[in-house]
């Protein structure tokens, strides 16, 4: 087991390797904590449609990844939820562009879940019945999503931005594409993404370190194979976007408008692209975030509510800004924050606003680590792309005035589209 000390964050992290290349971290939380948050992540999500294995190039479906989540649950003796509930664990999933992760909150029986849930991961069980049953409980879900204006809003505007990325697409897919989904895709997905080589356990908060270094070396006995893994295949993505401007209008009670902004993708390392993609949180916090000038003029002009969101994706190949606004005045609202990104952001993007508000990005990212569940997350995440979670402190802290302006300078007007979903 290696240690890594942070000492500057008062962190440390416990790294254990195992022979199948599965890696166990352990970031322990001092009393006063009771609960333990595990986080079993693998680096397979709803962007991952297309791999190579061999010379062999495989292509799944739309909504691949967040079918196989649901159905890992599934085991010969029944829904895997029953035996967590049983042992008094909180456990969920979730699937992202990049990760699927499945995780449970426990204040007892850590060791007994844990065993339960690598079971659980360990036994795939898909069947031409199970499948098919799932294809309908998935629609479902899809079908409430299109119940939501602003999930069909956003949709449609990454169609209109993307040509084939596959960004373009619903993490759940739709309702057509899982219909393509096979108890033999299925199969073969899980045996090249899911295998013990590709994938990460974080435990964090109230730990037993005895306890769970003996449970994973029995765990490493029984399972030391390593696999190799398949390469992602990402199709090239045009510059240019589908459509510019979209307007529909709708039955609603306020026009919405959705700004998408194309951001052109950067090959770099990971500590790099972290450091990037905060110089763009830093420069949209400083025009249009809730302490800005900008968002308290927009405020008090009526031209926003506080539905009112800022949303940055930084995915390969796929780098976008989605801004959307409620609004009496859309056209209006439209001009002017499509103004304030190409005309006039020079005006409020200063050093004085970007060092202010770096010490306030600063203290979120320090403040952050304060909860269990957030910081196992995050330390997946970064894992994953390549960092370390207790870098990013120190990477923020390499941001300059002039990296926050380099991201502003690489908006471009051809690059913006918008959807007006206009009261009827």
């Amino acid at each position: 087991m290696i240690k890594k000390e942070y000492k500057h964050l008062n962190e440390i992290v416990y790294i254990m390797k195992l022979k199948s290349g599965m890696e166990v971290h352990i970031l322990p939380k001092e009393d006063p904590c009771y609960s333990t948050y595990v986080e079993l992540s693998i680096p397979y999500g709803s962007l991952h449609l297309q791999y190579k294995v061999g010379k062999e190039i495989k292509t799944t479906p739309p909504g691949t990844a967040h079918f196989l989540e649901h159905k890992i649950y599934a085991m010969p003796e029944g829904d895997a939820f029953q035996e967590f509930s049983n042992l008094g664990v909180d456990a969920n999933a979730m699937t992202s562009h990049n990760q699927t992760s499945y995780l449970f909150t426990a204040t007892q029986n850590v060791i007994p879940a844990l065993s339960h849930l690598l079971r659980m991961i360990d036994t795939p069980y898909f069947t031409d019945e199970n499948v098919e049953q799932e294809k309908l409980i998935i629609a479902e879900e899809l079908k409430m999503y299109l119940d939501d204006p602003n999930t069909v809003m956003q949709n449609r505007l990454l169609e209109n931005m993307y040509y084939v990325h596959p960004f373009r697409h619903d993490i759940g897919g739709t309702i057509e594409s899982i219909q393509y989904i096979s108890k033999e895709s299925l199969l073969d997905v899980y045996k090249h993404f899911y295998n013990p080589s590709n994938r990460l356990i974080t435990i964090a908060g109230k730990v037993d370190l005895d306890e769970i270094k003996k449970f994973f070396k029995e765990y490493d006995e029984k399972n030391p194979e390593k696999h190799k893994l398949p390469k992602i295949i990402f199709p090239k993505e045009p510059k240019r976007l589908c459509t510019r401007n979209e307007t529909e209008v709708k039955n609603n009670g306020i026009s919405k408008l959705l700004i998408g902004i194309k951001i052109k993708s950067v090959r770099q390392n990971a500590n790099l692209q972290i450091k990037r993609e905060m110089a763009y949180t830093m420069m949209l916090n400083i025009l249009l975030g809730p302490s800005s000038p900008m968002f308290d003029k927009l405020l008090k002009e009526k031209l926003i509510n506080q539905s009112f969101s800022i949303q940055t994706n930084f995915e390969k190949n796929a780098e976008n800004i989605l801004i959307f606004a409620e609004t009496k005045k859309v056209y209006i609202l439209k001009k002017l924050l499509i103004h304030l990104f190409t005309e006039e952001a020079h005006l409020y993007l200063n050093e004085e606003s970007f060092e202010r508000y770096k010490k306030v990005y600063l203290g979120q990212v320090i403040f952050a680590l304060n909860n269990i569940e957030n910081k196992a997350y995050l330390h997946g995440k970064y894992y994953h792309m390549g960092s370390s979670l207790f870098d990013v402190v120190e990477i923020l802290k390499l941001i300059t005035f002039e990296d926050v302006v380099a991201t502003l300078e690489s908006i471009q007007p051809k690059a913006i589209s918008t959807l007006i979903h206009k009261k009827a």
